[in-house]
């Protein structure tokens, strides 16, 4: 068991000692406050020494006289250095097999064996036959950052309007309008992405573990250790196996200067985003028509008697030919019923028939009074909506909703006519 915390200078041949007496080795130990210790785990015969405010979980301290029992036994001798104690660790110590001492010895055997056998203690050269040294396990921290990143390809594969609201409406020249509206949609796009990552080694954590002979400690990190740092990380944003990804050898990494490594890797997703969008929607009017007309206030502005001559003389039948027959008209309505030229109860006018196309419309009465638009057509039956605004009239041609409570049915039968621009009611 070897021990080795020394300055290199005091690995000079005239300071290498060899000794089996107990009693010199004790007070070699005493002198740094060391106990004799069995190492947990050890690979050779686990005998050592240990400061005791150093004694650990590993350590099993045991006494002197079971140490110098077990030392005789097992014929041990113990190599050192004859350094004063410094506070830092015990210095270079061996117990080591006699055998494996004599080997190693420049001294002639049998005057070594002699010189043990008196209890002296030995200063000789040690021939070292292997380069013993403390394995080291290396944890490094690597530290990733994403130094460049291109948006290769992003594709709306689906989309879904969730909701619609007319916001406003609005006049902006004499056959324009422009409505806002607020839509929800959930959309699913695909992407792929391209990144170049940047890695480096931001901390060392070395730790000491067992012995080994080996010449040199392997300090560079590898690539699949950075790939792996990589994909463990917040980088990229899918959840994926690493080692999946490293088996099938997609990602390219290489070193750069300053002991960094650069890789590139692409990733395809594919995510689901809710999107708010306010739209600005224009319409053009390609027709209009007057659907109610009202007279709120009049002024005489200026006025004149003229001849009479001019526009000819007004008599009865004039009036009444100029009034449209209105002067005896019930006489001649009954005349043309009489003659066969109007409907009877027998001929009776067939029912119209209803659509989507008439949503919209006005609904006048047989004198062409305005009472209402059609909100909705369900089958045969057109809901009016007696009070319609501007925002009412564009839901209903472009087929947005449906109508209100406070919207009336009226049947296929109720109705006389339907024009392309009204739908005319029968009237009682």
């Amino acid at each position: 068991m070897a021990n080795d915390t020394s300055p290199t200078d005091t690995d000079a041949p005239e300071q290498r000692r060899m000794t089996s007496d107990p009693e010199r080795i004790r007070e070699w130990a005493e002198a740094r406050d060391a106990v004799p210790v069995r190492v947990r785990d050890s690979d050779d015969h686990g005998h050592s020494f240990a400061r005791r405010d150093e004694l650990g979980e590993g350590h099993e301290e045991y006494s002197w006289e079971e140490f110098e029992r077990r030392f005789d036994d097992e014929d041990y001798v113990f190599v050192y250095h004859e350094d004063e104690p410094t506070g830092e660790g015990l210095g270079f110590f061996e117990i080591v097999e006699r055998e494996r001492a004599f080997e190693r010895a420049d001294l002639g055997r049998d005057e070594l064996e002699d010189s043990l056998r008196r209890g002296e203690t030995v200063t000789t050269e040690i021939v070292e036959t292997q380069v013993v040294e403390t394995e080291v396990v290396e944890r490094d921290t690597i530290e990733s950052e994403v130094i460049d990143t291109e948006l290769v390809e992003r594709d709306i594969v689906d989309s879904e309007r969730r909701s619609r609201e007319v916001v406003e409406t609005e006049f902006v020249g004499d056959d324009t309008i422009v409505v806002i509206v607020d839509e929800t949609r959930l959309e699913t796009i695909e992407e792929i992405e391209r990144y170049i990552v940047e890695s480096r080694v931001v901390d060392v954590d070395i730790e000491r573990d067992r012995e080994m002979e080996r010449d040199d400690i392997e300090t560079d990190i590898e690539l699949e250790s950075v790939q792996r740092s990589i994909l463990e990380s917040d980088v990229v944003r899918s959840s994926v196996a690493p080692d999946e990804v490293l088996e099938r050898e997609v990602i390219r990494s290489q070193r750069t200067e300053g002991d960094a490594v650069r890789s590139e890797l692409i990733e395809r997703r594919t995510v689901e985003e809710e999107r708010d969008e306010r739209l600005e929607i224009r319409y053009v009017l390609e027709e209009s028509e007057l659907v109610e007309s009202e007279v709120v206030s009049s002024e005489l502005l200026e006025g004149e008697i003229i001849d009479v001559e001019e526009y000819g003389s007004m008599d009865a039948g004039g009036a009444a030919a100029a009034s449209g027959g209105a002067v005896g008209g019930e006489a001649t309505a009954s005349t043309a019923g009489e003659a066969g030229t109007g409907p009877t109860d027998e001929t009776a006018a067939p029912a119209v028939e209803l659509s989507h196309a008439d949503q919209g419309k006005d609904v006048v009465d047989e004198s062409g009074q305005q009472i209402g638009m059609v909100a909705e057509v369900e089958g045969q039956t057109a809901y009016v909506d007696p009070e319609p605004g501007l925002t009412d009239r564009l839901k209903a041609r472009m087929d947005w909703g449906g109508h209100g409570d406070d919207d009336y049915p009226v049947d296929a039968a109720q109705i006389a006519a339907i024009r392309d621009d009204a739908v005319v009611i029968r009237s009682e």
